[in-house]
C-alpha cells in the first residue's frame, strides 16, 4: 500500500473508488476531510436551471471559476454573463480570465489578513493612489513605489513603503517590523474594479 501511495501523483489512494480524493470539509482546516468529489455547478439565476456542471477532485473551488463559468457561457450562448461565486473561488487568474472572456465576475475577496487577526491594520486600510503610483497609509503618509520583482509564477509584483513609520504614533497598530510594506500584484486593478461592483 505504501508503494501505491508514493506512486500516486497526489499521494492519495482510495480503496473504495480510485477516482475519489480526500476533500476538506472545513474552511478552518481543522477537519480531516472526507473521501469524495467536489461538484462545480453553474445556474441560470433567472430561469433557475443548472446550465453546466463538473465533478472535480480538488476539495475547494479555488481555480475552478473560469472553467465552470466558461461552460455556462458555452451552454447558454451568452458571452456577457455575470459569474457570481463565494470567496472560496477567489483566484486572481480566474477573475482575469472571466473578464477577458467577456464575463463580469462577482465574488468577495477572502478574509486572510493576519494583521487584522492580530489587531493591526489590514491591506484594505491602505489606499492605492494610481495617479501617484503610491499608497496612503492610515497615518496619512505616502508609501512610494521602490521596486518590482517577478514571483515564482512569473507575475509582476510592485513593492511600496515609507521610511516614516518609526515616527508615527500608530505604528504599533500598523506593523511590528521597522516599516510596513505593501505588495501590489500585476493585475490588482482588475480585482479592485470587481470589489467596487
Amino acid at each position: 500500500m505504501e508503494e501505491a501511495v508514493r506512486a500516486a501523483p497526489d499521494r492519495q489512494v482510495s480503496l473504495t473508488d480510485p477516482d475519489a480524493r480526500s476533500t476538506a470539509t472545513s474552511s478552518t482546516g481543522t477537519s480531516t476531510g472526507t473521501i469524495g468529489y467536489n461538484v462545480q455547478a453553474a445556474v441560470d439565476a433567472e430561469r433557475h436551471l443548472t446550465v453546466a456542471h463538473e465533478v472535480t477532485n480538488p476539495g475547494h473551488g479555488r481555480g475552478q471559476l473560469s472553467g465552470i463559468a466558461g461552460q455556462a457561457q458555452e451552454a447558454t450562448g451568452q458571452n456577457a454573463l455575470t459569474a457570481i461565486a463565494d470567496r472560496g473561488y477567489y483566484k486572481g487568474g480566474d477573475i482575469l480570465a472571466c473578464g477577458q472572456a467577456g464575463m463580469t465576475p462577482l465574488l468577495p475577496r477572502p478574509l486572510t489578513s493576519g494583521a487584522k487577526a492580530d489587531g493591526r491594520f489590514g491591506k484594505q486600510d491602505f489606499v492605492h493612489l494610481p495617479e501617484q503610483d503610491a499608497y496612503r497609509c492610515p497615518a496619512g503618509e505616502t508609501m512610494k513605489w521602490w521596486f518590482n520583482r517577478v514571483d515564482e509564477n512569473g507575475k509582476l509584483l510592485r513593492h511600496y513603503w515609507t521610511t516614516r513609520c518609526p515616527a508615527r504614533p500608530i505604528k504599533a497598530r500598523c506593523t511590528p517590523a521597522k516599516m510596513r510594506r505593501i505588495t501590489r500584484r500585476e493585475h490588482k486593478a482588475v480585482l479592485d474594479v470587481m470589489q467596487r461592483r
